[in-house]
């Protein structure tokens, strides 16, 4: 029997429905700001990644799939969103020229790390990127957008962190002070921490082993070292917040994973999910446009796991089921009730019927399956008196119809 690689799920029908709730969902609230549908590649250049992500961080220097194409150049499958849209907008001018942009984007991302709850090889997305401006309103939005998401989806229990980790100016004394703290604390940390200090030292606070942890407690916080513009502007994105009602916890420490955030970063944790207890997570990056052969453009953005978003749904959340499943018992009673199917799929109802079977306790047994509202029951009988029955499968409740006032009975269930 051949098997599917590990860190890789099937998402079967039963999951589906559920699957594409988060994700109309999370479209519906985009569409509220205004935000439309880009479709980026799956594979690209490895250079996007390395160039965006940061050459240092763990992603591209140890998560990617990356391989040669025929022409011996290095290819990529993304393992995230951001960088792909930013080299989308740059290299389609046209958007680059527009004043501001907005886009949301959904679909698979690949990373080669551990499987665990919550973090798969191949798992997806969906995030939005605001190119244009650099005022602290849009900072406020991605994060309302992503906390409006939430409470859609009914996902309860949650923190938003939010910090700000400055300017590429303003947090060069700072890098200083947070090397000359963990300095002496390097023989006890990790060997990538040990990697980190020189290459990457803010990502020292970004360390999720045990060793790491505890030296984190007391390191130096960036508050008071940031430049008073930026000071503002996190000021400003913690104001637009709480006047909206949207609880959040401020973190000095919260630094993120990736090398082009600027000012704004935030996450959105849980205690639900183990040791990945962020679902969402995102911020602002000034620098990233120009740095892909762009104009100066400020932008701000986020994503969210999809996979880690079901995991935290109720059960029954985003169920649905079809109006109508169509009992018959055999022969006669199957033409006629095929006969109905084009009038009740003309008024947008979904139904489904089992040809096969003519006996109705097997029948009733798969509406119930299907999660179906209503049963609508045609047999011999029915046929001799020309009626038909609707069972609602929910209170158990029947009631018989004239055959030949179909149309009529669909008309008033429309209605009402």
């Amino acid at each position: 029997m051949l098997k599917k690689p590990p860190g890789i799920e099937d998402v079967f029908p039963d999951r589906i429905t559920k699957w594409n709730h988060i994700l109309n969902t999370a479209a519906d609230v985009f569409s509220m700001f205004n935000y439309r549908e880009i479709i980026i590649p799956v594979i690209e250049f490895t250079e996007v990644f390395a160039r965006g992500i940061g050459a240092d961080t763990d992603i591209v220097s140890k998560e990617m799939f990356t391989f040669e194409d025929r022409g011996g150049r290095s290819l990529t499958l993304r393992p995230e969103g951001t960088a792909s849209v930013v080299r989308a907008y740059v290299e389609n001018g046209e958007y680059n020229r527009l004043s501001a942009c907005k886009f949301f984007y959904r679909g698979q991302m690949f990373r080669a790390e551990r499987p665990q709850k919550g973090r798969l090889r191949q798992f997806n997305q969906f995030g939005a990127e605001m190119f244009g401006s650099g005022d602290s309103y849009y900072d406020y939005e991605v994060i309302l957008m992503m906390d409006l998401i939430s409470r859609k989806l009914n996902i309860k229990d949650y923190t938003l962190l939010i910090n700000s980790i400055g300017c590429k100016e303003c947090r060069e004394d700072y890098i200083q002070v947070l090397k000359a703290y963990y300095k002496p604390l390097l023989g006890s940390m990790c060997k990538d921490c040990n990697n980190r200090f020189d290459k990457n030292p803010l990502r020292l606070l970004d360390c999720k082993k045990e060793s790491c942890a505890e030296p984190k407690k007391d390191a130096p916080d960036i508050t008071g070292y940031i430049c008073d513009n930026c000071s503002n502007h996190h000021y400003r994105v913690m104001d637009y917040l709480q006047k909206s009602g949207v609880a959040y916890t401020e973190d000095p420490r919260l630094v993120r994973g990736l090398d082009y955030y600027t000012k704004t970063t935030f996450e959105f944790v849980t205690d639900k999910l183990g040791g990945q207890n962020a679902f969402a997570a995102g911020g602002r990056y000034d620098n990233l446009v120009e740095l892909f052969g762009g104009r100066a453009t400020p932008a701000v953005g986020f994503a969210s796991g999809i996979e880690r978003l079901f995991l935290l749904m109720d059960e029954e959340a985003g169920e649905t089921g079809i109006d109508y499943f169509l009992i018959h018992s055999g022969s006669e009673s199957l033409k006629v009730i095929t006969a109905l199917i084009p009038k009740i799929i003309s008024f947008n109802l979904s139904i489904d019927i089992d040809p096969e079977k003519t006996g109705f306790k097997a029948q009733f047994k798969k509406a119930n399956r299907e999660n179906a509202k209503h049963a609508l029951i045609i047999g011999d009988n029915e046929i001799e008196s020309g009626k038909f029955i609707v069972k609602d499968m929910i209170t158990g409740e029947q009631k018989i119809y004239d055959l030949d006032k179909f149309d009529h009975y669909l008309k008033s269930q429309i209605k009402n």
